[in-house]
Order: C-alpha cells, then structure tokens, then sequence
C-alpha cells in the first residue's frame, strides 16, 4: 500500500492494470481511503466521521462506450418547468468533485493547514472514448499542471454565469485532486489507450499473486487457503510457459473466490467443486485467451492439468518450467 500511495502522491494520477479478477477496483477505493483517512476503509465497520470524509472526498465513476463529456465535466441538461421543456447547463460529476476539492483548498489556505486529499477513481478507464469524454482536460489532467497554471476554457464556460470556479472563468483541476483509474489491457473489446494519456499516468500493474490475502480473508475459503494457492499458482506458472501469454493473462483470486458458491453442505472442497469452477468460469476466459492460436485445444488441456496439480511448474531463472514428472 505504501507503495501504491507514494506513486499517487508524487505523480498525481496512477493507473492499476494487470490481470482479471485481481481486485483492482477494490485495492483503488483502498488506496484512497489510505489517503484520505491513513487506514483501510470497511463501511461495515466505519464510524460515521470516517464515513463522512469518505463521502465528501472520494468519487468514483465507471466508464462505458456510451460515457461522454457531459456526463463527467459538464452539458446541457432538459428541466421541465411547468410543461415547457427547456436547457441548463450543468456540472458532470468530476466537475462537482473539483468544485468541492477546491472549497477545501482555499480554506485550508486561509488557514495555513494542509489540504485534505480528495481521490477520484475511475474504473474501466480505458472503456469509454477518452477524448470525447476529456475534451480539453486533456492538458489540465497534466501532473505538472495542476492548479490555475493548467485552466482552460471549457465548452459551456459561456454559460457559467454566476457558477464561476473559484474565483475564475476557466477550469483547473485542484492541487489537492488525485486520479486513480483501473483497466485490463489485454480485454479485445476495448481500444487500446491513447498514447497522450498514457504518459499522463503512472502505471502499476496488479499481478495474479500480490492479491492472494483476498482469499485467506474469506472465512468460508480460509481453511482451505494453501491448496487454493498451491492451484492457482500452479495455472498461473502455466499460463506463463504458453507463447503470447504473460502475467496480465493469469487468473487473479476473485476468480477463486467464487468457489465459496461451489462448497458443500458441510462447508468443504470437494472434486466436484474445482471441476464447477473449471466448467462455470476458468474455462470460459482461458477458451478466449487462446481463441485463434495455432494449439489452442493443447494449450487448454495443458492449463487443465495444472490446475488439477496433475502436472506441476516452478520460476527458474526468471521462466516458468514445468517440473519433470517423477514417473517419466
């Protein structure tokens, strides 16, 4: 954790990739409550002070194909006023975030006190078209420019009136925001990112074996936590041994997770649970992984057997091998 907020603090904006299934959106909401309240946030468990701060400096947003611009910086919104339909021009919900972040700004430096952080997460960032939705924030996103050094007009700013920003006529994002977005950069229903973008970003890829804690926590799967390890390790160091494959192609632990719908009555692992967590949702995202490949039936069989431990791998010299059989 330490880790992922000293990436945030010093490049503002930070992008989680890596596997499916590996926690990201969660492991985000977690990096910002580490930012916003300097521990681990459960809602469950949180006192109504914690909730409070959470609610007031954390935003988040999910981008999809059909999200644009007004939806996340501003537009022109239909009201009903007494039967006639007219226009107003409206924030998008990053722009009501800012507007609130540079309040608590401004007043902390009135008061010489440090600004409190307030954290926007976006996830699938990279499912939406992010220079419709951008626009000219583009350059205000800038690491290097945030403040009133990185205003910009925006598209309705001639409509503003008396919602000016601050004490200006133009957009900036506040010293005080902080961007976090998740994407899985291998899945083909999405473009890959603008190259302008990336560079506005600091990458931290989220690999299969850094979330493990996710399933010792489970108190349904604990008991059972080294051989779910001793399997999901074994598939993952198989996926790496397949040509084209890497580690943003291993089976992060909410995969593994879902064998908590599979247990039995007694609460137990049975052969007919790993073999309904193959058949329900292992199969399905590995069949895609090698869809077209030249060996894909092999390679599926392949994975199979790792996953049953039939046939083991380890690292060696920085590869994943698989181990020779003692009966070979």
């Amino acid at each position: 954790m330490e880790t992922y907020n000293t990436l945030l603090i010093n490049n503002r904006n930070l992008i989680l990739t890596g596997a499916p299934g590996t926690g990201k959106t969660y492991l985000a909401k977690q990096i910002a409550a580490q930012m916003i309240l300097g521990k681990e946030y459960d809602e469950k468990t949180a006192s109504e002070e914690e909730q409070e701060k959470m609610k007031e400096q954390y935003d988040f947003v999910q981008f999809h194909p059909s999200y644009d611009y007004t939806d996340f910086m501003e537009g022109l919104r239909p009201i009903d006023n007494n039967g006639n339909i007219s226009f107003r021009r409206e924030d998008g919900i990053f722009m009501k975030f800012c507007r609130k972040a540079l309040g608590a700004y401004k007043k902390a430096v009135e008061k010489k006190e440090e600004a409190p952080q307030y954290v926007f997460v976006i996830d699938e960032i990279n499912r939406g078209d992010l220079s419709k939705i951008f626009g000219e924030l583009f350059f205000s996103i800038d690491p290097g420019y945030r403040g009133e050094k990185g205003k910009v007009k925006t598209q309705y700013s001639n409509l503003w009136k008396d919602e000016r920003f601050g004490d200006s006529d133009s957009f900036y994002i506040p010293e005080n925001v902080y961007i976090i977005g998740t994407m899985n950069d291998i899945d083909r229903s999405v473009e890959s990112m603008d190259f302008a973008m990336r560079r506005r970003f600091a990458f931290k890829e989220v690999q299969a074996e850094n979330r493990m804690e996710m399933i010792e926590e489970s108190t349904k799967l604990s008991p059972f936590f080294p051989e779910i390890k001793e399997r999901m390790n074994n598939l993952n160091l198989a996926i790496l041994t397949i040509q084209g494959l890497s580690t943003a192609y291993q089976i992060g632990a909410a995969y593994f997770l879902k064998l908590e719908n599979y247990l039995t009555n007694e609460g137990k692992l049975e052969t007919d649970s790993w073999k309904s967590l193959w058949d329900n949702h292992l199969y399905g995202l590995l069949f895609e992984y090698l869809r077209g490949l030249p060996n894909a039936e092999e390679d599926l069989d392949t994975l199979y057997r790792a996953y049953t431990l039939k046939d083991k791998y380890r690292m060696e010299n920085k590869k994943a091998i698989k181990i020779p059989s003692q009966n070979a």
